[in-house]
């Protein structure tokens, strides 16, 4: 794990990256992994059926994180600390994106890839727009050009925690579902810990209110795995990296496999589906993921065959 400071130098703005590869002779292809709003390039889940970056790893992928700026952050930081949020735009973390790009070439000989999940997949798809990238390839995790909205109440730093779930009661809920999905539920109404997250997730308002967020009525992830992913997160996310207008489009295309979850509806397959080929051309492959949710992309049960693997295998094609 590298960490660096970066402009204007303040004391949270730092980046870090992580890799991860084979210890010896790792030759695979390199692939820079842009993660979602308030993640971070850690690795909760060390298991390659439940993270692309494990697998990947495993077949010989060499494989980087980052670290956004929000990873700075302190979950209880103070007012003037957040102030400092309002001026990291989408550009500013794009930034960040190509300076990993050019330390990680500096590293690794080869072709190189930028993957991303949700708002990193918006800031893969920025990044590609600039001059003198030339990328390899984009591996798009459900996320589209322009990224997500801001919500329409908060300060300059968005809370992971909100009015329905907020950041004390959350920690707890997690806390209580990775310990035992069978525990007691601090949410009143609900049979248990587990069933709780599952019910708050599938009926993410932000994302539906019907599986978007998360399919949990109908099993596509472990509860457990879902709320080790979730306690990973990041607390602050600033309001002025959201909402940002969508780049120019690169002057040439370049190859792109996106994967679109359906419980997000028609529209949002349709919007994965026209960046990917708005960036790749006729020939980006796009493959929809019938039932599946936002995060179960990243932690369903069947996410290292509908996703792992055919990213593997595109990965060692491409080449």
């Amino acid at each position: 794990m590298w960490a660096c400071p970066r402009p204007p130098g303040g004391p949270l703005d730092r980046i870090g990256l992580h890799r991860l590869a084979p210890c010896e002779s790792a030759t695979g292809p390199i692939v820079l992994y842009l993660p979602g709003m308030h993640m971070n390039g850690e690795l909760p889940i060390a298991e390659p059926r439940h993270d692309l970056r494990v697998y990947l790893a495993a077949a010989g992928v060499r494989t980087w994180g980052l670290d956004y700026r929000t990873h700075v952050v302190a979950a209880d930081a103070p007012a003037a600390d957040l102030a400092a949020l309002s001026r990291w735009s989408a550009d500013l973390f794009v930034d960040d994106a190509a300076w990993a790009t050019a330390f990680v070439r500096g590293a690794e000989a080869g072709p190189l890839y930028v993957a991303g999940f949700s708002q990193g997949a918006a800031f893969a798809y920025r990044l590609a727009s600039r001059e003198g990238q030339e990328l390899a390839g984009l591996l798009i995790l459900d996320g589209a050009v322009g990224g997500g909205r801001a919500p329409a109440d908060g300060g300059l730093a968005i809370d992971v925690g909100g009015s329905r779930l907020p950041f004390a009661e959350r920690q707890r809920l997690l806390a209580d579902v990775i310990a035992d999905p069978l525990r007691p539920s601090s949410l009143p109404g609900f049979a248990n810990a587990g069933a709780a997250l599952a019910d708050v997730l599938y009926t993410a308002p932000s994302f539906g209110g019907q599986g978007g967020l998360a399919n949990t009525r109908d099993g596509l992830s472990d509860v457990r795995f879902l709320a080790t992913l979730l306690a990973s997160y990041d607390r602050w996310w600033p309001r002025a990296a959201l909402d940002a207008p969508a780049p120019p489009r690169p002057r040439r295309t370049l190859p792109v496999l996106a994967f679109a979850s359906t419980a997000l509806g028609a529209e949002w397959v349709k919007r994965v589906r026209d960046s990917a080929e708005a960036y790749g051309g006729p020939s980006a492959t796009v493959r929809d993921l019938p039932g599946y949710g936002h995060l179960d992309v990243l932690v369903g049960r069947r996410a290292a065959n509908d996703v792992f693997e055919p990213a593997r295998a595109w990965l060692l094609g491409a080449r």
